[in-house]
């Protein structure tokens, strides 16, 4: 009797355990192992994510640096499509009126002597200068207020001066061409001015001396001897 019931009780028994395993774990048991190359069961898999083999048929990561759209307009360029002249032409700098307007000036009429480009600006600044020294000077409540202020603003005409005829010794040399550009703002060929040499340089100096002093002159002629209502007489 022992021994009849003895293989009932172990297969009961082992109905018993395989009736509480989970299917993983009974999917687990009934799989044959296949050694190092062999998979997980498909129940397993959703809990083990491995990267799928590299094979070289795989596509590549390269990394590209952003090409500038070529279709967008700049507003902002190179001087003459030059990057190395160190300037930019901009709407303001490059437009028919600003560069009308800085033709104009002295320093840019290049068809103009340097000697008359000289004189021209030496009497806006001998001018203007005689009435910041009378209304500003030590002496400026006196009688004397209008010789001071003539005498002291024809002082600072003939220190700039000295100061154009440094700065000309200091960037010319006697003998050597112009050393400015010989293009335009529209890349046309211009002759170089001729303000940029020595001997340029030297005239401009002598002209800003002459008009300077000759504008001060002016000014005190104007507010001492004329007796102009000026209001800051």
């Amino acid at each position: 009797m022992a021994t009849a019931a003895s293989p009932m009780a172990a297969s009961q028994l082992m109905k018993s355990r395989s009736s509480f395993a989970s299917p993983n774990i009974r999917a687990l048991v009934s799989v044959t192992p296949r050694g190092i190359s062999g998979g997980l069961p498909s129940s397993m898999r959703r809990h083990h994510h491995h990267p799928p083999p590299l094979s070289s048929s795989s596509s590549s990561f390269t990394v590209k640096a952003a090409v500038g759209q070529t279709d967008k307009y700049q507003v902002v360029q190179p001087l003459n499509g030059d990057p190395f002249i160190g300037s930019l032409e901009t709407p303001v700098t490059s437009s028919p009126l600003i560069a009308w307007y800085l033709s104009n000036l002295p320093a840019y009429r290049t068809a103009v002597s340097p000697l008359l480009r000289g004189v021209e600006v030496g009497l806006a600044h001998g001018f203007l200068l005689v009435g910041p020294f009378i209304k500003t000077g030590p002496l400026r409540d006196t009688p004397y207020a209008g010789a001071a202020g003539s005498l002291a603003a024809g002082g600072l005409v003939a220190i700039l001066s000295l100061c154009l005829t440094i700065y000309g010794i200091a960037s010319f040399n006697e003998g050597e061409p112009s050393v400015a550009p010989s293009l335009t703002l529209t890349g046309r060929k211009k002759v170089p001015d001729q303000l940029q040499t020595a001997d340029g340089w030297a005239k401009f100096t002598g002209g800003f001396f002459f008009g300077g002093v000759s504008g001060v002159i002016w000014a005190y002629f104007l507010l001492y001897v004329v007796n102009l209502p000026y209001y800051f007489k």
